[in-house]
């Protein structure tokens, strides 16, 4: 009998000789390799490729469920034992094919697979095989014993010796898969747009990706060695340094934060940065930070923020931030110190300049105004624009900032006293300013606001272009201002505004040559009003305006009656405050109400302050000029009482000029007033102007005015202001306005007041 393992001598059969050289060059090679247990690598002297893992995955079935490979095994027995028959020569005679079998159950199932397919084996190959090839002699109960324990061995053999290619091949598998996944990882690594570090845990560099010179200019590796830190933004390290140690303190966990990082030019980039701990990691010992570039994202989310909390036109604070700011102060635990001091600002006249020069110079002038106030003020204030032409600056630091801010309402008042120029015009605005120091009787933001706002109003009533600090008293001057206000609207509706006249005559006869119309409100109530408790606060509303035009309509209206019933002759004075001026549409009104009225223009004479002339001169002379183009006379009202009178008379197209009431009080009294009187007489004989005296009183007055020259006068001394009606009466008669007719009117009864 043969060697273990090997067909014996007469194994029948060409394929029984080649298969038995086969068997014996594999088992000799496989025994030696795999005692150094590197059999897969040294066979060809090269490893198992991932095609190789397969081949053998399908020669062992280890890809087939296991009933499916169980069922495989049992058709082997029948094939093993028809091989053997057939290749030995119609008799069976090799036991190798019974191996096949034993080989696929142990690399299937393993040992214990093995083992039962070796006994199987054993009792279908062992009676069948002769012990004499010669003879056919049946084999002896030794030697089928003995040939079941060499299969059972063998199988148990095989069984290890694939388990260990197994084995290695999946390691060879794992190695390639590991290389192909780093090979990846490396070209993701080297192509990334996010720059990529790994620090160790004291924070020095130990690996920068190629990125690092795209986004940063550093060359790769030229920072290894240093301390992240170092190029950092130092406001933004502690936010580094605890994002670092919580990574630490949490192994496989990420950690992001926003800071800048430091570039080889010298400047600074927003980076969002996510920190791995990955010191555990066998081919890392870092922590892995990837760095994407946010620049853009904060430039945006600085200008949300910016939009969100200061103002669009101005680029100053908004509301909101100030209200903020605000709250914050009053709950201060130093507030009782170092008490908050709000100042309230609103520009006056502003609608005169948006409507005689349009919305776009507002604007501008409005950029203007802040950039002066912001000048005004210490880098620690805080100057607000809480909407159209109102400003806040709220004062909270320092050792009393009632003192700074009433030093800031002062440096204003200065600082907007100097002129604009807007769109090529000069212009002057002036501020009313309101200031409110915080107590323990206000306790929120609201209250204070308030506060600072009524007595803004205080100052803007009491002349405006002032600061006024708030007292208690403001609440109930502010509530009438507001009552009259209301009133005012419903006065227009409800047509309890009247029109007075007062005669304007030639002082050389006391003839009635023209009426000035007043304008005055018969309140439900309180009875007639003098202009006196409510022209202030239409002008701060804005209702002087459409006040101003029923004005003009009415007197335009009654001026054409006496003229087609009375005196052909008669003309009519109406004021213009500085607010109708502005009015981009201002000379057109005046056309329409002449035309309704059907009366000519050499009617209406349109009397102006001296006041009104002096903020935008340019256009106020140009609005004049398009007035007078239309027929009517131009009139300077209270003439030297404001400044620079001589230009105005060299600039604007006028016609009239009425000396202030405040020098007729003093013809008679001396020779200093008289002359002053004089002066003003020799201005309009010099430019050829009508003069016309106002608030004559006394017959002396009279008198002494008729032999300066003057030749119009009006006042108390001829006629009160009176109803259509009494003119009408005057009229009819013989037109003068002698001092025996200076008794009250009728029509007026119950008041005192005369021209305003």
């Amino acid at each position: 009998m043969g060697a273990i393992g090997e067909p014996g001598p007469a194994a029948g059969g060409i394929g029984t000789q080649v298969l038995s050289k086969f068997w014996r060059y594999a088992t000799v090679r496989s025994i030696a390799a795999y005692g150094r247990c590197d059999w897969v690598a040294q066979t060809e002297d090269r490893p198992f490729t991932s095609r190789s893992a397969k081949l053998i995955s399908w020669i062992t079935l280890s890809d087939m469920p296991g009933w499916a490979a169980a069922a495989v095994i049992v058709v082997m027995f029948p094939a093993s034992w028809a091989a053997a028959f057939y290749l030995g020569g119609g008799t069976v005679v090799a036991p190798h094919w019974f191996y096949l079998p034993v080989f696929l159950a142990g690399l299937r199932f393993g040992p214990v697979g093995a083992l039962l397919a070796g006994i199987v084996s054993t009792f279908v190959a062992g009676p069948l095989l002769p012990a004499d090839s010669a003879t056919g002699a049946p084999q002896a109960m030794s030697d089928w014993v003995s040939r079941g324990i060499f299969f059972i061995l063998i199988g148990q053999f095989v069984t290890q010796l694939f388990g260990a290619v197994r084995r290695n091949s999946a390691q060879v598998a794992q190695a390639e898969a590991l290389a192909e996944s780093e090979q990846r990882f490396r070209a993701l690594v080297q192509g990334a747009t996010d720059m990529i570090v790994v620090v160790d845990p004291e924070d020095v560099l130990q690996y920068e990706s190629p990125a690092v010179q795209r986004i940063l200019g550093w060359k790769p590796g030229q920072r290894l060695g240093l301390r992240g830190d170092d190029f950092v933004h130092p406001d933004d390290r502690e936010a580094a340094s605890v994002a670092r140690a919580s990574a630490l303190a949490n192994p496989g966990d990420s950690r992001t934060v926003e800071l800048r990082q430091l570039d080889h030019a010298g400047g600074w980039h927003w980076v969002e940065s996510t920190a791995t701990n990955m010191v555990d990691e066998t081919t890392v010992h870092g922590i892995v930070i990837n760095n994407r570039v946010v620049d853009e994202r904060k430039v945006l989310e600085q200008e949300l923020i910016q939009r969100a909390s200061h103002d669009d036109l101005t680029g100053l604070a908004n509301r909101g931030l100030l209200r903020g700011r605000l709250e914050a102060a009053l709950v201060r635990p130093d507030r009782d110190i170092c008490r908050p001091a709000l100042l309230f600002i609103d520009v006056d006249d502003f609608k005169t300049v948006n409507d005689g020069l349009g919305h776009d110079a507002g604007d501008r002038l409005l950029i203007e105004v802040a950039a002066r106030l912001r000048s005004c003020v210490r880098a620690q204030d805080l100057v607000a624009r809480l909407g159209g032409d109102e400003f806040a600056v709220l004062v909270e630091e320092g050792p009393d900032p009632s003192i700074a801010a009433t030093e800031i309402a002062a440096r204003f008042l200065d600082a907007l006293a100097q002129s604009f120029d807007v769109s090529g015009h000069e212009t002057h605005v002036s501020v009313s300013i309101g200031l409110a120091v915080h107590h323990n009787a206000t306790p929120d933001a609201d209250m204070l606001l308030r506060q600072a706002d009524l007595a803004m109003y205080h100052a803007k009533a009491s002349g405006k272009a002032q600061y006024a600090v708030f007292s208690e008293s403001m609440h109930e001057i502010v509530r009438h201002r507001l009552d009259i206000e209301a009133g005012l609207w419903t006065a227009l509706q409800d047509r309890e505004i009247r029109v007075l006249y007062q005669p304007i005559v030639a002082l050389a006869t006391h003839k009635i040559e023209a009426v000035e119309a007043l304008v005055r409100w018969q309140h439900p109530t309180r009875g007639l009003l003098s202009p006196a408790e409510f022209l202030d606060v239409a002008e701060l509303t804005g209702l002087i305006v459409p006040l101003g035009q029923y004005v003009l309509e009415e007197a335009c209206a009654q001026v054409q009656r006496w003229r087609v019933h009375l005196d052909p002759e008669i003309k009519v004075s109406v004021n213009l405050s500085a607010t109708q001026l502005r009015v981009p549409g201002i000379v057109e009104d005046v056309r329409k109400a002449l035309h309704r009225a059907g009366v000519g223009a050499d009617a209406l004479i349109l009397e102006v302050t001296e006041a009104a002339l002096i903020d935008d001169v340019a256009g106020v002379a140009a609005t004049l000029e398009s007035l007078r183009s239309l027929g009517v006379s131009i009139a300077i009202d209270d003439f030297g009482t404001g400044y620079s009178s001589l230009s105005h008379l060299k600039r604007f197209p006028i016609d009239v000029i009425k000396i202030d009431k405040s020098f007729v009080d003093g013809v008679c009294q001396g020779a200093e007033e008289a002359t002053l009187a004089r002066a003003v007489l020799a201005l309009g004989e010099e430019f050829q102007l009508q003069v016309v005296a106002e608030g004559i009183e006394s017959e002396d007055q009279d008198a002494e005015l008729r032999w300066l020259g003057c030749s119009h006068g009006q006042g108390f001394l001829f006629a009160r202001p009176m109803g259509a009606g009494d003119i009408d009466e005057l009229l009819a008669t013989d037109g003068i306005a002698a001092p025996a007719e200076a008794r009250l009117p009728s029509s007026v009864a119950g008041t005192t007041e005369y021209a305003v």
